[in-house]
C-alpha cells in the first residue's frame, strides 16, 4: 500500500527524453526555414514597375519600325494602354504582331508580348490608332475654274490622312494638262473629280480628219464636228460636201481619226 506524499518533503519531477527528441526539435524549424528560402529564391523578382507611358512609347516605336520595313504607308498616331505593370527586373523589350493589320487607317487591335531578358513575361492586346502618310501632288497657288494645270502649278507634299478618299489624286499625271472644274486652294489634297480633260473639239468646229488607208498611207479630209469632245472621245462628224455623217475619235485638239480604234 502506497504511503501518502509528505508535504514537508520537496517534490522531484523528471522528464523522460527519447534519444532522438532533441534532434527532431532542431531539424523541424530548420527544414521549414530552408523550404521558405527555396520558395523565395525560386520566385521571380517583381522589382520593376513599367508605366503605361513607357509601354505605349516602346510599342509605338516597335510597330512603326515594322510598318516601315514592310513598305506600308501606315503610321502610328497613338497607342492606348492605361495600366502600369510589375515585371521582373532586367532589360525590357517587346514583340508586336502585325499579321492582322489591314492596310487602312483607323483603330486597330494588336497582340503585344513584353519580354525581360528575352523571356516573355506578359501578353497583351493593345489598341492603336493608325493614319496614312504619303506624298501627293498639290497646287502651289490658287487655281480658278477652267484653268489648265501645268507642271509649274504642282508641288509634292507629305500628308497624313485618317481616311483615304476613293478619288484622291496621287500622281501628277492624273491632272497635268487637265482643266479645273472648281476653284482649288493651295496645299489641299486633290480629288480627280475636280479636274476634267479640256475640250479638244468644239461643236460646229471644222476639224482635220485622218483616214487610215494602206499601210503607211494616211488620207486627210475636213469635216464639221456635230458634238464637242475631249481627246479620246468619239464624236459625230459631217462631211461638208456630201453631208454624210460618220464617227471619229478625237486624237488631238482639232484632229480626229477614222478607222483606227
Amino acid at each position: 500500500m502506497k504511503s501518502a506524499p509528505n508535504p514537508s518533503r520537496p517534490q522531484i519531477r523528471c522528464w523522460v527524453w527519447s534519444p532522438n527528441s532533441r534532434g527532431n526539435m532542431v531539424r523541424a524549424p530548420l527544414a521549414a526555414f530552408v523550404g521558405l528560402m527555396v520558395v523565395f529564391l525560386t520566385l521571380p523578382a517583381w522589382s520593376q514597375e513599367v508605366t503605361a507611358d513607357t509601354i505605349n512609347r516602346m510599342v509605338a516605336e516597335k510597330l512603326q519600325a515594322l510598318l516601315v520595313n514592310q513598305g506600308s504607308e501606315l503610321r502610328v498616331e497613338e497607342v492606348r494602354y492605361r495600366y502600369a505593370l510589375r515585371l521582373p527586373d532586367g532589360p525590357l523589350d517587346c514583340m508586336v504582331e502585325t499579321g492582322t493589320l489591314k492596310d487602312n487607317s483607323g483603330q486597330h487591335s494588336v497582340a503585344v508580348a513584353l519580354l525581360v531578358h528575352g523571356k516573355t513575361e506578359k501578353r497583351l492586346r493593345m489598341t492603336v490608332d493608325l493614319k496614312l502618310e504619303f506624298q501627293i501632288p498639290v497646287i502651289k497657288q490658287v487655281v480658278q475654274r477652267g484653268q489648265m494645270i501645268g507642271a509649274d502649278d504642282v508641288v509634292w507634299q507629305t500628308v497624313s490622312l485618317t481616311r483615304l478618299p476613293p478619288d484622291l489624286v496621287r500622281d501628277d499625271g492624273e491632272i497635268l494638262g487637265f482643266a479645273a472644274t472648281r476653284r482649288i486652294e493651295p496645299g489641299v489634297a486633290l480629288r480627280s473629280s475636280w479636274f476634267e480633260r479640256p475640250l479638244a473639239v468644239a461643236q460646229g468646229e471644222r476639224v482635220r480628219v485622218l483616214v487610215a488607208g494602206e499601210p503607211g498611207l494616211m488620207i486627210e479630209a475636213m469635216a464639221v464636228a456635230l458634238e464637242k469632245g475631249r481627246v479620246g472621245d468619239i464624236i459625230q462628224l459631217r462631211n461638208p460636201d456630201s453631208q454624210m455623217r460618220y464617227e471619229a475619235r478625237i486624237s488631238a485638239p482639232g484632229t480626229v481619226k477614222v478607222g483606227t480604234w
